[in-house]
Order: structure tokens, then sequence, then C-alpha cells
């Protein structure tokens, strides 16, 4: 299941230079892999400006995700956040590699602080449903299940695991 959400963040750098500004938009183009990871990588080394440094941190891990490289991805989220602890798209990325390679303690630490950051992020709720359901903690799994239902009636994933665990939403 591909749980890494594609941020439509634009990384601006604050130069004239056509380099530049051609691997700000290579960082941001999900469609070419290597090349994303390219443009990331050149934006992260150019830039000292905290947001672009944190999304170009992001979008490369983003790409190293897709690609399995979870090692790699892990260290970008990682840094992703350091350059800007506001990030919840970095933390809520982050909980998912966890969950994927089944870390869900892990994981439920970083979907939570995504949620302290961006109370309404539906995608979090769900993901640290399932991270709960992982390690047997039921009612916290219940709990965010129909938390993310109340901000997203159409979730059918939520809905899924409250009819797995019998419960009702």
């Amino acid at each position: 299941m591909k749980r890494v959400i594609r941020v439509a963040a634009a990384i601006f750098i604050l130069a004239s230079v056509d380099a530049r500004a051609d691997a700000a938009s290579d960082c941001n183009d999900g469609s070419n892999l290597p090349r994303q990871i390219k443009g990331c990588t050149q934006v992260i080394q150019r830039t000292m400006l905290t947001d672009a440094l944190s999304t170009a941190y992001m979008n490369r891990a983003i790409a190293y995700a897709q690609r399995r490289e979870n090692t790699k991805a892990l260290a970008d989220f990682t840094a992703s956040i350091h350059a800007d602890q506001a990030n919840n798209f970095a933390y809520y990325n982050r909980g998912n590699v966890y969950l994927d390679l089944r870390k869900p303690r892990q994981a439920i630490a970083d979907f939570t602080k995504a949620l302290e950051l961006a109370p309404d992020m539906s995608p979090a709720l769900l993901n640290r449903a399932l991270a709960n359901e992982m390690i047997g903690e039921r009612d916290a799994s219940i709990a965010d299940f129909r938390a993310a239902l109340q901000l997203e009636p159409t979730l059918t994933a939520a809905s899924e695991g409250l009819k797995r665990l019998g419960a009702s939403p």
C-alpha cells in the first residue's frame, strides 16, 4: 500500500541562475524519481532557506520511499524535520515508512506529532489507527478510526478498520 503523500510544495529559490531553477523544478517533479533525487540534492546543497531545505529533503525522501530505499528515506525525512520542525507532512511521511517497516511504535509517535501540528489530518489518524491495531491497542485504534471518519466520512479504510475490530462508526 502506498501511504506516502505527494506534497505539491514548490521550492522557491531566490536566484536568477537557470540551473538552480531547473533543480527546484526537478525536485518538485515526481514523474522521474532519479531526476527528482538529483534535483533535490542540488537544492539541498545550494540553499540555506529553512522551508526550501525542509521541502527538498522531504521530496527526496518521498522519491527514496517510492524506490523502497527506506534507510535513505528515513534519513531525509529526519533531515526535513530538523530543517523545519513544523513540517507535519515530514512527520506523517516518516511515520508511513516506519509503518511499512513494521515499526508501529515509531510510526505512532510520528503520526501523533503530525496531528499535534495539523489536528485535521485524517490520513495521519487513519494510519495511527492502523499502527495501534498492529500493536493490539484496540481502543486507541477504534478512537482514531472514528476521528478520521468524522473528518472524512467517506474514508473507506476507516470504516473497514472499525468493522474489522467489531466496532460501529
